[in-house]
């Protein structure tokens, strides 16, 4: 089929009705040999001819076909034969015959052939047969279309749906497309509607191929490239047939793969600015600057010691800025096998390495777009992967390992540590260029014993918070173990605190001693059991005074000795990460 390109350009979907039709229709009766060699249909409002050549056994929609004197003959809105013989046509003396095609009572096309004869009484009955035909069947066929894909019924279903939503007609015509499916392909119905759709979306997946096989597509992974970038989406084209079991065209549904999120990675932000219990004057600056930086784009750096709240801070500049209804997908620097981190920050396309994930995988950075990345531990991460990111942070947009085209994201980083970053700077183990790149807003937040005042606070909520899961009154708690929490270093911070006031309120009756509280505790204040006085004010000097070095050092000391060495257990009860252990013993030569 030969079709000239600047004709269908001007083709509406009523002329691409009729040109269907008269194809079908044409196929049916081309074996007629009582029908001349050339039938064709003129459409007054085109200046195209549009005719049958049964050499080709098709329609050939073609304007560069003399056509002069049809627009000085006045074709009658009736089946006519023309008795003056037709100039400029492929063989003299021919005879025009002409019957219209009726639209909702207007006449708009007609349909046209030539023959030897004249005033032939036979081929005057089949044209007009195969015109009222053609008119029928379009009648039908513009109601089929107006209810199927027109109608605001199908347009308000469309926009209740959450995934996004194109409908074409069996032509590729766009008619529908929903607010959510305009928005993730950053286009308007404006824009739109009335195209077709290989015009708006250079993509294979967008064809009519489901028309011609009857099966639809379910949940096809696709790539479309949308502003320079490329984007994944998960597509399935289902086709739509009328009561005759005619195609009239084809719904594609479509989401956005970093929609399924949720169901894969952690992306849930809990925890707001009013959730964390304070009093004291260093956590209200911090609370003060961390709104601020929330409500800017900025990257972050939470520093602190483990264990101190660093990823509630975290969860709280998320919740409380512009991107609180978006991804908050955190990522474990220190957990993550070393050969795993690039696959798992950036994903992967498929066929990427051996035993890749069929169809890829898309990377935790890209499942964040419009949110926030939570960089825990950062200063675990390899040096190789810490150039990577940064170009990330620079170019705003990832590439798959195995791709080659970079995905366009949109996300802020916050990022936290353990570590004196400046330090491991200095000595090479961590990029200056990256450091500066986090550190734009820098947050400590200080360890629980120099938050002078809030222990007492923090102790009642967590009390609090345990009996109401455990279903229990809150126990009391005697001036003494006040005194002890009070005057304990806290090494594992806040975590080590909950930690121990869970295992007092589940142990005590009624009220909580000496009994419920764990051993290190005790013994770093040398107090005994039976002991029933609150220890001495010089003693609490001695215990406020004493260094935290040594006191850290007695603790680890204390929890290697009772698990005879095991690692993994002592820190669990020291209430600090295996790493930061590893730290501590290096750091006092413990090993």
């Amino acid at each position: 089929m030969n079709i000239n390109k600047e004709v269908f350009s001007k083709m509406d979907l009523l002329t691409d009705l009729v040109v269907d039709e008269v194809k079908k229709v044409f196929e049916q009766y081309k074996n007629c040999n009582e029908i001349d060699s050339e039938l064709q249909m003129i459409g007054l409002d085109f200046s195209y001819i549009c005719y049958f050549d049964p050499n080709l056994k098709g329609i050939v929609v073609d304007c560069e076909r003399e056509i002069n004197f049809l627009n000085d003959l006045k074709i009658l809105d009736k089946t006519t034969c023309y008795d003056n013989n037709i100039i400029g046509m492929d063989r003299a003396g021919h005879y025009l015959y002409s019957s219209p095609i009726i639209l909702g009572q207007e006449t708009k096309y007609f349909l046209i052939c030539t023959s030897h004869a004249n005033q032939d009484t036979f081929t005057l009955l089949i044209l007009e047969m195969l015109a009222t035909f053609i008119s029928t069947r379009l009648e039908t066929h513009i109601k089929l279309q107006e209810i199927f894909l027109k109608n605001d019924h199908m347009k308000q279903i469309t926009e209740t749906v959450s995934e996004g939503s194109i409908t074409v007609d069996k032509f590729g015509t766009i008619m529908l497309i929903n607010e959510v499916g305009g928005e993730m392909l950053g286009l308007t119905a404006e824009e739109v509607i009335g195209k077709q759709i290989s015009e708006v979306l250079d993509n294979c997946a967008f064809s009519l191929d489901v028309l011609k096989t009857g099966k639809p597509i379910i949940e096809k992974e696709i790539k479309i490239k949308i502003n320079k970038g490329q984007y994944y989406f998960r597509l399935s084209s289902v086709p739509l047939y009328d009561n005759l079991d005619e195609p009239i065209g084809v719904i594609y549904n479509f989401k956005d793969t970093r929609k399924e999120v949720e169901m894969i990675v952690n992306t849930k932000s809990f925890f707001h600015f009013e959730d964390i219990i304070f009093q004291c004057e260093e956590m209200e600056n911090l609370i003060n600057l961390a709104k601020k930086a929330a409500l800017q784009d900025s990257s972050i750096l939470i520093e602190g010691e483990s264990g101190t709240g660093k990823e509630l801070i975290a969860q709280s500049i998320h919740n409380h800025s512009s991107r609180s209804k978006k991804p908050f997908v955190v990522i474990d620097c220190s957990a993550i096998p070393r050969n795993l981190v690039e696959s798992e920050l950036f994903g992967y396309d498929e066929g990427a390495f051996t035993g890749s994930q069929k169809g890829g995988r898309m990377g935790k950075f890209e499942r964040a777009n419009g949110g926030t990345v939570f960089l825990d531990e950062i200063g675990e991460m390899p040096l190789e992967i810490q150039s990577k990111l940064l170009r990330v942070i620079q170019s705003r947009s990832i590439t798959r390992i195995g791709g080659h085209e970079p995905i366009p994201i949109n996300i802020r980083i916050i990022a936290a540590t353990n570590r004196n970053l400046a330090q491991e700077v200095s000595e090479g183990s961590f990029r200056h260029d990256l450091y500066y790149r986090l550190n734009v807003i820098n947050l400590f937040v200080p360890a629980l014993r120099e938050r002078k005042g809030d222990l007492p606070l923090l102790v009642y909520k967590l009390m609090e918070k345990t009996a109401k899961r455990e279903k229990r009154d809150v126990p009391n708690l005697s001036d003494r173990v006040m005194g002890v929490l009070e005057n304990y270093p806290w090494p594992g911070n806040i975590r080590e605190l909950e930690n121990t006031m869970e295992r007092a309120v589940i142990l005590a009756n009624g009220e909580i001693d000496y009994q419920q509280l764990p051993k290190r505790l005790l013994e770093i204040q040398n107090i005994h059991l039976n002991s029933t006085a609150v220890p001495s004010e010089p003693f609490v000097n001695q215990i406020v005074q004493k260094p935290k070095r040594v006191m850290e050092q007695q603790l680890i000391i204390n929890a290697l000795k009772e698990f005879s060495g095991n690692k993994s257990k002592a820190a669990k009860k020291l209430g600090i990460a295996r790493s930061t252990l590893y730290e501590k013993m290096y750091q006092y030569q413990l090993n």
